[in-house]
């Protein structure tokens, strides 16, 4: 844990000193929490080309791995290549954020570099990518063009499928997806016109970007997310709040109040993810999810766990699969188990034995 605590730290402290030394935010300096935070401020995000900082982009958990590559040496050399300026969020969703940081002229830069390995795993044909750009709500508008003659123009003029899906993505956000399908090259210069776009475009309300940990596998078609892979065991147990955890069972990512979306890279011999499916009382349900989702959010983020509820059954009992590695669904049920105990909800009897 200290090894990546202390890496993220060094990467906040570069983005802090690159962005001033570049001018992009003087005398305000900015953390790395700051940069990839869902609530932003419209005055940091403004859109402009002389003060854009990061560029995002929605991508699935298999391209993700292959950006990694084995052990992570792909990921690594394109950190140490590109001074840390790309980050990918790690979380065992079927979904991540590839996050480019910087001006416009290195993110393409450093997603010029990325699309092959992206393109490989696809494995469409040679040379042909699918990316998924994520785009602020208020801006659709602009990219779409007046009764959609903007995006078809984007498909003639480069030759690719282009769509904006109608939804935001999950989670009570202003982010919508723009999907790009063609050659790489071509790809990369749609964005840089998008992008002009979207410079020319300021931003309307607030700024909440996408969390993965709120992945829906419902409405993927809706807002242009992934479709999950089903290929985990699954058990089931029922929920007991007074069963015992030993916290140092569970990776000691507790005491990481940011939550750990640093994981371990792929191991192509590690362990693979797993579902567990616990049983609890209806009446449980609300405590586990929280104020808009607060709560079951902060546990999917220190857990990094996919975390779902299914619909109430017959016997007033709800479902929740819990999917992820096997230290991480520990620790899952460990923070679940702890909320429950704390709202004072639980008691004895309120489960049967």
């Amino acid at each position: 844990m200290k090894l990546i605590e202390n890496e993220t730290f060094l990467f906040s402290f570069y983005l802090d000193f690159a962005a001033m030394d570049q001018g992009m935010y003087p005398g305000n300096k900015r953390s790395n929490e700051d940069l990839s935070s869902g609530v932003n401020d419209n005055k940091r995000t403004r859109n402009l080309s002389s003060s854009r900082i990061e560029y995002r982009f929605l991508i699935a958990a298999s391209d993700a791995n292959a950006i990694f590559g084995r052990n992570g040496e792909n990921f690594q050399s394109l950190r140490n290549k590109y001074h840390n300026l790309i980050d990918v969020s790690q979380l065992q969703t079927p979904e991540r954020v590839l996050i480019l940081f910087g001006d416009e002229e290195k993110a393409m830069t450093i997603l010029a570099d990325v699309l092959p390995m992206m393109a490989q795993n696809q494995g469409v044909r040679p040379g042909f990518v699918e990316l998924r750009a994520m785009i602020h709500s208020s801006q659709a508008g602009a990219v779409i063009g007046k009764s959609g003659d903007r995006i078809k123009e984007f498909r003639q003029k480069y030759n690719l499928d282009t769509k904006v899906f109608p939804n935001p993505t999950p989670g009570d956000t202003t982010e919508r997806i723009l999907s790009l399908r063609g050659e790489l090259p071509n790809i990369v210069e749609c964005l840089k016109e998008v992008y002009a776009i979207l410079d020319q475009t300021p931003i309307r309300g607030q700024i909440r970007n996408y969390d993965p940990s709120f992945y829906n596998g419902v409405d993927v078609e809706r807002y242009g997310g992934f479709i999950e892979n089903h290929d985990f065991q699954a058990t089931r147990t029922r929920f007991n709040p007074n069963h015992q955890q030993n916290q140092q069972q569970i990776g000691g990512n507790y005491n990481n109040r940011g939550g750990n979306n640093h994981m371990n890279y792929p191991q192509n011999n590690g362990p693979m993810p797993t579902t567990t499916q616990v049983t609890i009382p209806h009446s449980l349900s609300a405590c586990l999810i929280g104020p808009r989702g607060t709560r079951i959010a902060q546990i999917r983020q220190q857990s990094g766990c996919v975390i779902k509820f299914d619909d109430p059954l017959p016997s007033n009992d709800r479902i929740i699969s819990i999917i992820g590695m096997p230290n991480n669904i520990t620790q899952a049920q460990y923070l679940m188990q702890a909320t429950v105990k704390q709202s004072q909800l639980w008691t004895n009897s309120t489960v049967a034995s």
